[in-house]
């Protein structure tokens, strides 16, 4: 799909479960999710059981994000080439007709 098209897929979740995640962190969330956590006690035991949905769209949602940066620098990258490139050739053609044209 082309970058300019692509949407964020915002999750749906309280704010609650909202600040809870962000407060663990995208890498802690989903080891949380993929190795068993069989601690009741444990903060994270709750996104395994009960909140899964909401854990696995937060985390959507946060690669959809960090997606659209990357998709940013890149074009932004892209500019500054193009940029120089022309720059360059100009630079180069009024050199060449500085030298060459008399």
């Amino acid at each position: 799909m082309c970058w300019w098209l692509r949407k964020v897929r915002v999750a749906n979740i309280p704010a609650a479960i909202r600040d809870e995640l962000e407060r663990s962190g995208e890498t802690v969330v989903a080891h949380a999710l993929a190795v068993p956590m069989d601690v009741p006690n444990s903060p994270l035991h709750k996104f395994r059981h009960e909140e899964r949905p909401a854990a696995e769209a937060w985390l959507t949602e946060r690669r959809d994000i960090a997606e659209r940066k990357e998709q940013r620098v890149e074009a932004v990258e892209w500019a500054v080439l193009i940029f120089v490139v022309l720059g360059t050739a100009v630079e180069a053609t009024d050199l060449w007709l500085r030298l060459f044209d008399k």
